[in-house]
């Protein structure tokens, strides 16, 4: 998603302040092995990520550095001011612990993107191509707070 609006040169629109702290996960197939047979995940929606936290802003700016793009223009949006129907207009959401699994992460968040990229993104291997039609919708509107 991020990969996508960094290469296109496109501003990137971010819900809220951008100060929501998340986690990103890259080395989820170890994880998800712990799964198998484990007691402790048994019934339980369990949230897979990394160590390390990073706000929505910040995970934008590691993708750039991840792509050797330049430093992205971030577009702060209320999603509240917008009906996007069924599309998501931002990939994430708040993430829950995973501490019932014993997983650590193999990769920090620059290196799992890097990585990402290099492997898929790069390589044009991704799934589909971008859709910018929330974005537009996003920076269309003439009040849209810019950081």
């Amino acid at each position: 998603w991020f990969f996508h609006r960094l290469k296109a040169g496109r501003p990137i629109p971010v819900p809220n302040s951008g100060i929501q702290i998340s986690q990103l996960g890259h080395d989820l197939a170890t994880a998800l092995l712990a799964v198998l047979g484990n007691e402790k995940a048994s019934r339980e929606i369990i949230n897979i990520s990394g160590e390390k936290y990073v706000t929505f802003d910040g995970l934008a700016r590691a993708c750039a550095k991840a792509g050797g793009f330049p430093e992205p223009e971030i577009v702060h949006y209320n999603p509240k001011e917008f009906d996007f129907g069924k599309t998501k207009a931002f990939p994430f959401r708040d993430q829950k612990a995973k501490h019932a699994l014993g997983w650590k992460p193999e990769f920090d968040l620059v290196e799992g993107l890097t990585d990402s990229y290099n492997l898929d993104f790069g390589r044009g291997t991704f799934r589909k191509e971008a859709d910018f039609t929330t974005d537009d919708m996003i920076l269309s509107k003439k009040l849209v707070t810019q950081s």
